[in-house]
């Protein structure tokens, strides 16, 4: 092959990664593993190609993997071999969990004899490095970091490792949406690319698509099966405004999320204050073909209104929730418990909780309230969540009427200590509204029958 290099690819292919679940050279991406693919992108790159692993791993690959001759786990110990093992002086060291990385980021790579700016892997090396190489770890010293101290700046996003299978899934979105030219930006946001309060186990993945025309995408759902096989796909309106996503879980357990953003939307979203918040918590382009990284960087950056509700804002929420207390009582009293309950503990509560976070900001103006409720036993006052346990419902008659006033009783009490706080007026009289519900459905708290 001409664009082959004289050098020596060493495919570093790993071993149990526990923090994956599994091996990762064996991890399928978008067809073949991720051993396969690295071996097939040295294979393009390198004159001559060795795979370093440990034999006991037993992985079954199709080809040969040279044992790294140690019992420690480090790709130290795989570069070691794999020079020692080279016929090249020059070598291409790379990861077997990078598989955004191709035959020309790996010639930029030789081209400089450098490693990228994001750290050591994937490299250059040279075979005349081995002794100091040898030394280091006879030292104690593991870390490949300073061996080689040329650095190329490379684009981060195609160096991007895979540790867990969310970040295969990533991954495999970023390989499938650059190849198709309708598809103008992938975008992470949400809890896997949030700066603070990073995903765990349980956090579903979200990936933003803008593309051309999100009908295709909405109609027919197989082109998720690029990125896994699904047990459970559907579409639902997204939080961010008129447009739809689709919603996929996995059979390897992976929940992802795609909104589906027509490109001649975009000027919509930037002016939603949710995407402005989103964007702000964190966000990872994945794929960006209309140039929309400086665009998403000024809304992240971007400081809109907000702060303290005003009086009219506390009026039209307490008006809000008020008038559906009495809904709720007519419904109940009519006997619709699924319908006075489904406002309850949805519709009022929604409200509730909109009120608790400016009671946490009238407490302390720093505090992080999220949005939507999120995160809420971290930042809500201790006496309002105590309440709150108390303010759902049980599907019966006798117990929704109970965790209806205990509803009113939080909001109204919380209504009048954040108007006390923030110098508001509380414009409602709470006495007449609370006669009006009791006319309605009484108390049962206090041994009244309904």
């Amino acid at each position: 092959m001409a664009d082959r290099v004289a050098a020596t690819g060493v495919l570093l292919v790993g071993g149990p990664s526990e923090r994956f679940g599994s091996p990762k050279a064996l991890a399928s991406f978008r067809g073949e593993t991720l051993a396969e693919r690295a071996w097939g992108v040295l294979q393009q790159t390198c004159e001559e190609v060795v795979a370093v692993g440990k034999a006991d791993d037993s992985l079954g690959l199709p080809f040969p993997v040279l044992d790294d001759g140690s019992n420690e786990r480090a790709p130290v110990f795989g570069v070691i071999a794999g020079l020692r093992a080279a016929s090249h002086e020059t070598c291409l060291v790379l990861p077997v969990d990078t598989p955004l990385v191709t035959p020309e980021l790996l010639r930029e790579l030789l081209a400089a004899r450098a490693v990228p700016q994001t750290g050591p892997l994937p490299g250059v090396y040279a075979r005349s490095q081995l002794p100091e190489l040898e030394r280091r770890v006879a030292a104690g010293e593991l870390s490949l970091r300073g061996v080689n101290p040329t650095a190329v700046d490379l684009d981060e996003r195609l160096l991007h490792n895979v540790n867990t299978r969310m970040d295969l899934v990533a991954a495999a979105v970023a390989d499938w949406a650059g190849e198709r030219s309708d598809v103008r930006a992938a975008v992470v946001v949400g809890s896997h690319a949030r700066r603070e309060t990073p995903a765990d186990r349980w956090s579903d993945l979200d990936v933003i698509l803008l593309v051309d025309d999100p009908q295709p995408y909405a109609e027919d759902a197989r082109w998720v099966e690029e990125f896994g096989v699904p047990v459970l796909t559907f579409l639902e309106p997204t939080a961010m405004g008129e447009q739809r996503e689709r919603r996929v879980l996995y059979e390897t357990g992976e929940d992802v999320d795609f909104p589906l953003i027509p490109v001649a939307a975009l000027e919509r979203l930037e002016a939603s204050d949710n995407a402005t918040a989103l964007l702000r918590r964190g966000y990872r382009v994945l794929v960006d073909e209309i140039d929309l990284e400086p665009r998403l960087r000024a809304l992240a950056s971007e400081v809109r209104p907000g702060g303290a509700p005003t009086q009219h804002d506390l009026t039209e929420l307490a008006s809000d929730f008020w008038y559906h207390a009495l809904w709720t009582a007519k419904k109940l009293r009519r006997g619709e418990v699924y319908t006075a309950i489904e406002c309850l503990d949805a519709y009022m509560k929604d409200r509730l909780v909109t009120l608790i976070g400016w009671q946490a900001r009238a407490l302390d103006p720093t505090v992080d309230t999220w949005h939507g409720g999120r995160f809420l036993e971290r930042w809500a006052d201790p006496g309002a969540l105590a309440a709150l346990e108390r303010a759902y419902a049980h599907y019966d008659l006798r117990d929704v009427a109970r965790a209806l006033w205990e509803t009113v009783d939080l909001f109204q009490g919380l209504e009048e200590e954040t108007a006390r706080r923030l110098g508001l007026a509380v414009e409602l009289d709470h006495a007449d509204l609370r006669r009006r519900v009791s006319e309605v459905v009484r108390d049962p708290r206090h041994g009244a029958t309904l």
